[in-house]
């Protein structure tokens, strides 16, 4: 899926060049890094080729692709892109057709203090209108003290310096309005408390090679991991151990992960990761055995490894099913699926009952032949013998010598199956259990041979009629009894 797209309405407007709007109103205020990436990536956005790609753009600049996907939130802050993330993270870029810089007008006397200050802590360069007017409608809009505002300010310079932009301080503004602080007390305490964890994120980024200096949202993070999770500073490092190629962005999905599973202690993470590395294993396993291949396997332990585990079957049984079910023709995951679930109704949950089962079905075919055989037919066994076969020995509880004798008296006709499960029917109307019990019944009839044997044919039988209502109750029945 391609990394950078357009929304629709973008698409449709029909843009290949770059929106006066962006180069007039956002431009400006960007870093050339930032700039460059949303263009680089806004050329992307027309290609499905392998090249649109996270990848492409942290090689092309030489960074990250945690640094690409921050770039990307700053312009999600001003409301240029969206970020989408499901299995991969994907880039819409939105439109600015009929997007507007209508600027609210204020009392110029109402923050003159705000606005001397906030140069003040921003001393390395000028802020432009266009980023004073963001503030002013920040404080308009909000309940936040502009002292506080102005505390945020200085805060973001020490992290980032001079060059820090608005998006970014409004956005460590907006995370302390979520958290209830709107004075400069409050928001001074909260600021001061996070550089707590710096010396656990030094060690930290050591572990995951991130070569950059600590920045607000790593010091948020921190505190999610450990206040709001739960998790203690070793289990943390723990997990780092396991994210180098990810980052701090795999390290938060990941600790996300085990929030969710109720996994906290570096011995229940190490229990957590072996069992997944084991459904990992199992599920290539199979798809191996049934000859199929899927570049994620997360679908496949989701819907079907882990359900076939939670019903009781184990590594060995799964695998020796899909040898089978392979052999037989078998050879999609819907398909074993199908084959697991019949067999599970049938209680086939290990190696012992599944053998046990398989050598039913082995003596069922060997008794299937012999009828064949006895009727006259050399030929393999096939789906209609099985489900005759069935019908006689369960439904009708007919034993198996008076099949066989059954079968003799069938050969030589047009259909011997069908002429077999006539006598059958014929045996079971009639309460024939033994093979003397048959000759007998066939001696008592001998009078009438070529009667019985037309009636078995089904010719000339006295048959009553049924209303449809008596046919629908009798269907009822049988969908009752089945």
């Amino acid at each position: 899926m391609a990394f950078c797209n357009k929304e629709k309405q973008f698409i449709d407007s029909g843009f290949t060049i770059v929106d006066n709007k962006f180069i007039f109103n956002y431009l400006p205020d960007a870093a050339d890094i930032k700039a460059s990436i949303y263009l680089f990536g806004l050329a992307l956005s027309d290609s499905n080729g392998d090249d649109n790609s996270c990848e492409t753009i942290a090689r092309k600049f030489d960074i990250s692709c945690e640094d690409v996907i921050r770039t990307f939130q700053y312009w999600e802050e001003l409301g240029l892109v969206d970020i989408i993330q499901t299995d991969t993270i994907r880039i819409i870029y939105r439109s600015l057709q009929g997007s507007t810089l209508a600027y609210k007008k204020f009392k110029p006397s109402k923050y003159t203090k705000f606005t001397k200050d906030m140069q003040d802590a921003i001393s390395g360069r000028m802020i432009s209108v266009n980023e004073y007017n963001e503030y002013y409608s920040f404080l308009e809009d909000t309940t936040f003290d502009p002292a506080a505002l102005v505390a945020v300010a200085r805060y973001c310079v020490e992290l980032q310096g001079n060059d820090i932009n608005y998006p970014y301080i409004l956005a460590v503004a907006r995370s302390q309005l979520r958290k209830g602080a709107t004075m400069l007390a409050t928001v001074s305490d909260n600021l001061k408390s996070q550089q707590k964890y710096d010396s656990e994120l030094h060690i930290l980024f050591k572990i995951l090679h991130v070569v950059r200096s600590i920045n607000y949202e790593d010091r948020e993070n921190y505190e999610k991991w450990s206040k709001e999770y739960g998790f203690s500073g070793e289990a943390i490092l723990y997990a780092a151990k396991k994210c180098k190629p990810g980052g701090l962005f795999r390290l938060d999905n990941l600790l996300s992960q085990y929030y969710r599973n109720g996994v906290f202690s570096e011995k229940e993470i190490y229990a957590f990761e072996q069992e997944k590395t084991h459904l990992y294993e199992l599920a290539k396993a199979i798809n191996r055995t049934i000859g199929v291949y899927y570049q994620s396997l997360d679908s496949v332990i989701e819907e079907y490894v882990l359900k076939w585990l939670r019903k009781g079957y184990d590594d060995e049984t799964l695998i020796a099913i899909a040898k089978y079910s392979f052999t037989s023709g078998i050879r999609s995951l819907n398909g074993l699926d199908a084959i697991i679930d019949k067999l599970y109704k049938k209680g086939v949950t290990n190696l012992t009952s599944l053998d046990a089962y398989l050598g039913t079905l082995a003596n069922t075919d060997k008794a299937i032949q012999s009828i064949l055989y006895k009727c006259g037919l050399v030929r393999r066994t096939i789906a209609n013998d099985r489900a005759l076969y069935k019908t006689w020995t369960e439904d009708w509880s007919m034993p198996l010598d008076v099949i066989y004798y059954a079968a003799e008296l069938s050969a030589g006709a047009t259909n011997p199956l069908t002429y077999l499960n006539r006598i059958l029917s014929d045996y079971k109307n009639n309460g024939i259990s033994t093979v003397e019990q048959a000759k007998s019944h066939k001696s008592n009839n001998a009078q009438s041979t070529a009667t019985t044997a037309t009636v078995i044919a089904g010719k000339d039988m006295e048959r009553r009629s049924y209303t449809d209502d008596e046919i629908s109750a009798l269907f009822t029945v049988l969908d009752t009894e089945d």
